[in-house]
């Protein structure tokens, strides 16, 4: 959110991560185009996140019986996992090299690279598009609807007079684009209790998803950012990130349709907004 915009010139034409390496030049530096801030802050989250995370497998290794409270949700599942294995020095090795690829390598090159493309997240952007699009002009092309998601056997027209609301904000969890692969979470997949007022993103690129609320923030339901769990980011939240971020608030706008819960637009959780200041490393810069 705090990168701002992302010019068209900064986003790459071509970049195949499972057919180029990490160890060749960076794509940025081989075409000559400058890097947005966005992705600087987050490839030096990456690594902060990376040397953050040290201090556990250090303890571990120290104290088998440490106490895991303290340690980030997904990190301290991982790490009770070592702890059952049979040789738990081994499966905690294998942990943290695979933690290591994922924070150096995998989230950056194959993930967030692969989003900044002009065939992905430019695919959302306005026609004619040569510069910067502020929210505005991003909200003219993608709308955040405001809708009420019921479930497939659901009467349209019975919940629309319930509530006194116009039809076309009532939608049946099936007619989403995520319904079309099987990796794509349904709301009710989410736990979500049907009927339920939530955010829907509906792209220029023709695709129509849900925005879920999970932990405290909301999550893009698209198949992209389920079907590999290093993928930490979508087209689809990109774009979020760079509208709520002009909107300067943690939520996001209804663009269309119902007013819903801050709970269904809150982007970002208050607790990370609060604290959080983007920091680059002076080599990230050059």
């Amino acid at each position: 959110m705090a990168g701002g915009p992302i010019r068209w010139s900064e986003l790459l034409d071509q970049h195949n991560p499972w057919t180029t390496d990490p160890s060749e030049s960076d794509p940025w530096q081989a075409t000559g185009r400058s890097k947005p801030a966005g992705l600087l802050y987050a490839e030096h989250s990456c690594r902060r996140t990376l040397d953050e995370e040290r201090r556990y497998y250090d303890r571990f290794e120290a104290n088998h019986s440490a106490d895991l409270d303290d340690v980030p949700a997904f990190l301290a599942h991982r790490l009770q996992a070592c702890r059952d294995a049979d040789d738990p020095r081994i499966a905690l090795d294998d942990e943290r090299s695979r933690r290591e690829r994922w924070y150096s390598m995998i989230i950056p090159w194959m993930n967030l690279y692969h989003v900044l493309k002009r065939s992905s997240y430019g695919s959302l952007l306005p026609p004619s598009f040569e510069s910067t699009a502020d929210a505005d002009e991003l909200t003219n092309r993608n709308a955040f609807v405001g809708t009420i998601v019921v479930d497939d056997d659901a009467d349209i027209r019975a919940v629309a007079r319930e509530h006194g609301i116009p039809g076309r904000f009532v939608v049946r969890e099936g007619d989403f684009s995520s319904s079309d692969v099987d990796c794509a979470p349904l709301p009710s997949e989410f736990g979500i209790d049907l009927p339920a007022p939530l955010l829907v993103g509906e792209y220029a690129s023709g695709s129509r998803y849900p925005l879920l609320p999970w932990s405290d923030g909301l999550v893009c339901s698209c198949p992209y950012k389920h079907d590999r769990p290093w993928r930490v980011l979508c087209k689809h939240e990109l774009l979020a990130a760079v509208v709520a971020g002009g909107e300067e608030s943690i939520f996001l706008p209804i663009t269309q349709g119902l007013g819903v819960p801050h709970r269904a637009r809150r982007f970002v959780s208050p607790a990370i907004a609060s604290r959080h200041t983007p920091r680059i490393e002076s080599e990230s810069r050059q």
